[in-house]
């Protein structure tokens, strides 16, 4: 099946740029599965900074651990370090990263003297749609269907929500990404039909 095509903002260093700077991290002897749980430290320092409200020091150390996921990437492609184990542990580094976050927002929101019950709900069906977009691209890929993309990319969910913590509108935010990941999964399940439509591979071989 052809991978889908995308229209989203760069999630990868220049090719000239990523080699260069997985060069010299490697010449460290630096492995990219450290730089992996680098940034989910980070991540779960920030998503400690957002459960006491330090927002825009939240959303500071959220997009440099972020960063940590650009940087892992280029020292395993230039130091020919990659492989499988390591790509799953940026996968679920990844989805760790995300759901720390909105745990963090989800106890700031859930503290007795500031309860928010519209914040804990968007929070819980973003939490939802986040996982179910990777679920989709997961059991798609079970029957050689390749999504990478969407409306919502983990990488675009970090970028609007890092604006909504730098602007102390996290609420508002919420509200965006409840809605963009729950349609990034719809998304991805309609592109999995099409993909599959007529290859006779649409019946449900689903054991749970």
């Amino acid at each position: 099946m052809p991978l889908v095509t995308r229209l989203q903002l760069p999630h990868q260093l220049p090719a000239g740029i990523s080699r260069q700077i997985g060069e010299g991290l490697g010449r460290f002897g630096i492995s990219p599965n450290l730089l992996t749980m680098v940034g989910l430290a980070g991540a779960a320092g920030a998503a400690t900074l957002a459960a006491y409200g330090h927002f825009w020091q939240a959303g500071l150390v959220m997009l440099g651990a972020g960063a940590f996921d650009l940087l892992d990437g280029a020292v395993a492609r230039a130091t020919g370090q990659d492989s499988t184990f390591g790509a799953i542990l940026d996968a679920v580094s990844d989805r760790l990263a995300e759901v720390a976050m909105l745990i963090g927002l989800l106890a700031w929101f859930t503290a007795p003297e500031r309860f928010d019950r519209e914040a804990t709900i968007l929070i819980a069906a973003t939490i939802s749609g986040s996982l179910l977009v990777s679920y989709t691209r997961s059991k798609a890929g079970e029957y050689g269907v390749r999504i990478r993309e969407g409306f919502g990319t983990r990488f675009e969910r970090v970028v609007i929500l890092a604006i909504g913590l730098f602007a102390d509108e996290v609420v508002a935010v919420l509200w965006i990404l409840a809605v963009l990941t729950n349609a990034t999964a719809l998304q991805r399940l309609g592109l999995t039909w099409w993909a599959l439509r007529g290859s006779g591979s649409g019946q449900n071989t689903d054991a749970g």
